[in-house]
């Protein structure tokens, strides 16, 4: 009985199936030309929001760039000066080298120019621009282009994007201010963008055939065009009219008019898509839809004639191949098995749920570590990945903390509208805590110090951040003040973000001369004396590389006039541009120790009766050898009959520097004069300097040079 209800359920649902399916058909039918529509708008919706997001991409790394830019030491320092002469540390030299580095020279900046308010003049990597000329370079000739350059200087936004109308042409500009001095900007980095680079970019994301993509400014102004560039002035003459509608009449042809305001430039994307391609694809649908519904009526009867004969033979299939267990009684029926199966899987589905959630929160701590011990680009984390990890929900406000225990539970200070995570980056326990805003993130941060120190748990915490771009720099920064608790008592309850006093053109100027004079070891101990006495604890990395940068200044402007002036020049700049990427103390003392050495050992040589005899011995066998594979300080120490304690502590008694230093030194600058004179492949250069290794060679070019070979090569 039970077979046979069920086989004419079976007959009574397929032959409903087959009715809706019928009327599904016809609905279709008349709805075609409608629904082809709403897809059309979705696509393109879906390509203006393609465009924004490539413009936006584009005009986020013109940003960084100029960004960047603008928060170089050496450009801020310049522009705070008062009344700048050729005797100030900064030069328009120094200065306009930066504007060449490849950030600044995308395709979609066409020229870059960076204007000094104490000035009144502007640069560009070739040349300098006073004011007027530069109001004549931007907005053309007249009072009313100086006004424009005017309204610029007065505006104190970081960075925003204009378009101005002046000589009938349309020109697209990236400004950026440096506001380092009371309400407006003390310069800024004008960048001009390549509209027919941006209209590349447009017709790049427009996929669909026959549409038309203009992008027009606030003013009406059209900035760039894909397709007829007739049509697109016609459509424009409608926008100043404000004639423009959801359908509109172009060159004898009717299109569908799609607008999206780009909120942040003001901008305005309109495409363009023609009627009668939506009208001849809704007349194929109507075409071959009779035809779809004669055939599923077909292969429905097929199909439930099938069945039919079947009758119960897919019911008595599927029980057979259901999981039973041992004790399952023998009297249940085909519809029990199936229930008892469907508990069963519903087990392993929960099972499975909690195996989900383990995955996750470990790929949430593995990613968070990552985040920790490596300076990753956070954008790449979106989407599905995102969403099924819920990294989401954390929010962008954090605070670190390291821990010399991490055995206790965490969850019990905090509330539901936080995230802790403790990770182990580096080996080092970290707490990390997550929260929406900044006002319950210092509250739970409280809530969880006290629970810490009732605990007995000694840590030391960071400062509250926000954004995911911070975590790396802030773990780096959390490390060195833990390593300077313990290596540097004296340091303890002083505040890292005090105030460090800048070095005297004094001092810089006798670290020069020490230097200069051959002094290594006098230059390096006056170098310490100046950070002690400039700082009253461990600085701060940015107040460091501040103080340093002044003292290349000052070594820079010392340089000695000579055959070597040009080579120690060059190594200072490299020296400056690897000092602003190093990331400890320690990195950035040893780079200008190495500095100090090589330039020392250059200018140290006295003349050949003045100088000892073993010295005279030791920096010849190093001049004769240095290119030789296997020559090192032991093989040196063979060939001089020294030890190798010895040699290396008299070598560095003499001139102040390590013998090993001196050696890299000496084949680091032999490697760069074959490459200058040459031109030869980075290998080659490295094994006849002397190096087997072609990674170690590129690892000591990039310490000693500040870059690595194959820039230096292309440069």
């Amino acid at each position: 009985m039970k077979k046979r209800s069920v086989l004419y359920t079976w007959v009574i649902e397929f032959a409903l199936l087959l009715f809706l399916m019928a009327a599904m058909c016809v609905t279709l039918t008349l709805s075609a030309r409608k629904k082809l529509l709403d897809e059309y708008t979705e696509i393109t919706g879906q390509q203006q929001e393609k465009i924004e997001t490539a413009l936006n991409n584009s005009l986020s790394q013109i940003k960084t760039d100029a960004i960047n830019l603008a928060c170089n030491n050496v450009i801020r320092s310049f522009s705070l000066l008062s009344s700048p002469s050729k005797a100030d540390n900064y030069t328009f030299y120094t200065i306009q080298s930066m504007l060449t580095t490849p950030g600044s020279t995308r395709d979609e900046v066409s020229e870059t120019y960076l204007y000094f308010r104490n000035l009144q003049k502007a640069l560009t990597s070739e040349t300098v621009y006073e004011k007027e000329v530069l109001a004549a370079a931007l907005f053309g000739t007249g009072e009313e282009a100086v006004k424009k350059l005017d309204s610029l200087r007065t505006t104190s936004s970081l960075f925003r994007v204009i378009s101005d109308s002046s000589g009938g042409k349309t020109q697209i500009f990236a400004v950026t201010s440096i506001p380092t001095q009371g309400s407006s900007p003390t310069a800024l980095i004008i960048q001009v963008l390549n509209p027919q680079v941006l209209g590349e970019i447009v017709a790049g994301q427009a996929t669909m055939d026959g549409t038309m993509t203009l992008l027009m400014d606030k003013d009406g102004q059209l900035l760039c065009e894909s397709g007829d560039a007739a049509l697109a002035g016609q459509l424009v003459q409608m926008a100043a009219d404000e004639t423009l509608e959801s359908r509109v009449e172009l060159g004898g042809r009717s299109y569908y008019l799609f607008q999206k305001q780009l909120d942040e430039e003001h901008w305005t994307l309109i495409t363009l898509v023609p009627v009668s391609t939506i009208t001849r694809k809704s007349d194929w649908v109507w075409r071959q839809s009779m035809v779809f519904l004669m055939g599923f009526l077909t292969v429905g009867i097929i199909v439930t004639v099938w069945m039919v004969k079947l009758n119960y033979q897919p019911l008595r299939e599927l029980t057979r191949g259901l999981p039973r267990k041992a004790e399952d009684g023998a009297g249940q029926n085909e519809y029990q098995q199936i229930d008892g199966a469907f508990q069963a899987y519903r087990r392993d589905l929960e099972r499975m749920q909690i195996f989900q959630e383990n995955q996750r929160a470990s790929l949430q701590k593995e990613l968070l570590q990552n985040l920790l011990e490596h300076d990753i680009d956070v954008s790449a984390f979106s989407g599905d990945i995102a969403f099924w990890i819920k990294i989401d929900s954390w929010g962008e406000w954090f605070v670190l903390l390291l821990l010399k225990d991490d055995g206790l539970d965490f969850t019990e200070p905090v509330t539901e509208q936080v995230t802790v995570l403790p990770v182990l980056p580096h080996g080092v326990p970290t707490l990390c805590l997550f929260a929406e805003d900044e006002v319950t993130l210092r509250q739970s941060l409280g809530v969880m110090e006290a629970y810490l120190k009732e605990n007995g748990v000694a840590y030391i915490a960071g400062n509250v951040r926000c954004g995911w771009k911070q975590m790396h720099p802030a773990f780096l920064s959390l490390c060195e003040r833990s390593e300077l608790a313990q290596e540097q008592p004296e340091y303890t309850g002083v505040s890292t973000a005090s105030l460090a006093q800048r070095v005297t053109a004094a001092q810089g100027t006798e670290i020069a001369r020490l230097t200069f004079s051959g002094n290594a070891e006098e230059a390096i101990r006056a170098l310490r004396h100046t950070m002690q006495t400039n700082f009253s604890g461990p600085p701060d990395m940015f107040l460091l590389r501040m103080l340093l940068t002044d003292v290349l200044v000052a070594m820079y402007n010392a340089v000695p006039a000579g055959e070597q002036g040009t080579e120690v020049r060059q190594a200072i700049v490299a020296t400056s541009r690897a000092l602003q990427k190093a990331m400890t103390h320690a990195e950035a003392q040893e780079q200008m120790d190495t500095l100090i050495g090589a330039v020392a050992v250059k200018y140290a040589r006295p003349a050949e009766g003045d100088q000892p005899e073993l010295l005279s011995r030791i920096l010849q066998c190093v001049q004769e050898h240095f290119c030789e594979h296997d020559f090192n300080v032991s093989r040196a120490a063979d060939l001089l009959g020294l030890s190798v304690a010895y040699l290396s502590k008299y070598f560095k008694q003499q001139t102040g520097v390590n013998l090993l230093n001196y050696l890299n030194s000496l084949r680091i600058d032999y490697a760069k004069k074959l490459m200058d004179e040459e031109q030869i492949t980075v290998a080659e250069a490295a094994d006849r300097a002397g190096y087997e290794s072609a990674n170690t060679f590129i690892r000591l070019f990039k310490k000693y040079a500040g870059d690595t070979p194959g820039n230096y090569n292309k440069h």
